[in-house]
């Protein structure tokens, strides 16, 4: 959970004493320490998304995008790791669109590691994302960061220091953001290494011990 979780919870009347956040934290977990994982092998430069194939995720908007940076940057290529629902629409989409020969649907990955080291640019177009775990996965893999500014989002990229914050389902800004860290390489190793500062507090540990210290609150409140 975020912040910006709680803040809305206490908006519908959660009280606000009641509730604890405790932000997600994969840097150390088991998902990412596979460092002798091979390559994926991407076409660069390699856009690279990882997100479930669902309407909230913003993938209508990030092949939208792409549309407008393919013929900015032809030897570009656009990869969707993930599965999900919708993922025939947005098949459907892709085909559309004049750069659909460079629009890979890599479906469900077991580990997303190779995918994100090998990524000129990743992205995170979600128009709702309460916290998810790959934008610290994307940071732990150093990568060069675009995403909307949406609930958790700005939280878990140190407020836009940490990656490039775009308004959500702003497909022309999405493209935008894009384009300008595929023009720039030295603008895009700013911003990876941007990504890897500050990473201590997205933790395994951390997540660890402020769950533990929630239980411990609430059984302290149960004794009589």
């Amino acid at each position: 959970m975020s912040e910006d979780a709680v803040a809305r919870l206490s908006a519908r009347g959660m009280p606000r004493t009641r509730l604890r956040a405790v932000r997600n934290g994969t840097v150390g977990s088991p998902r990412l320490l596979d460092e002798d994982a091979a390559p994926a092998g991407l076409q660069q430069p390699a856009i690279v998304t990882v997100a479930g194939l669902y309407e909230r995720k913003g993938i209508a908007e990030l092949i939208g995008a792409f549309a407008i940076v393919a013929p900015l940057h032809p030897a570009a290529h656009l990869y969707l790791v993930g599965d999900g629902p919708d993922r025939a629409r947005f098949e459907a989409l892709a085909r559309a669109t004049p750069a659909v020969a460079r629009i890979h649907f890599a479906g469900f990955q077991p580990s997303p590691r190779p995918w994100l080291r090998d990524a000129a640019v990743f992205v995170l177009a979600s128009r709702a994302e309460p916290g998810g775990l790959v934008l610290p996965e994307a940071r732990d893999c150093g990568c060069a960061i675009v995403a909307t500014a949406v609930d958790g989002s700005p939280e878990l990229l140190d407020g836009g220091r940490a990656g490039v914050l775009v308004p959500p389902q702003d497909v022309p800004a999405l493209a935008a953001a894009i384009t300008r860290l595929l023009d720039d390489p030295a603008e895009r190793d700013r911003w990876r290494a941007a990504a890897r500062a500050n990473l201590e507090w997205l933790g395994i540990d951390r997540q660890r011990r402020e769950t533990l210290d929630v239980y411990r609150e609430a059984q302290a409140v149960r004794q009589p």
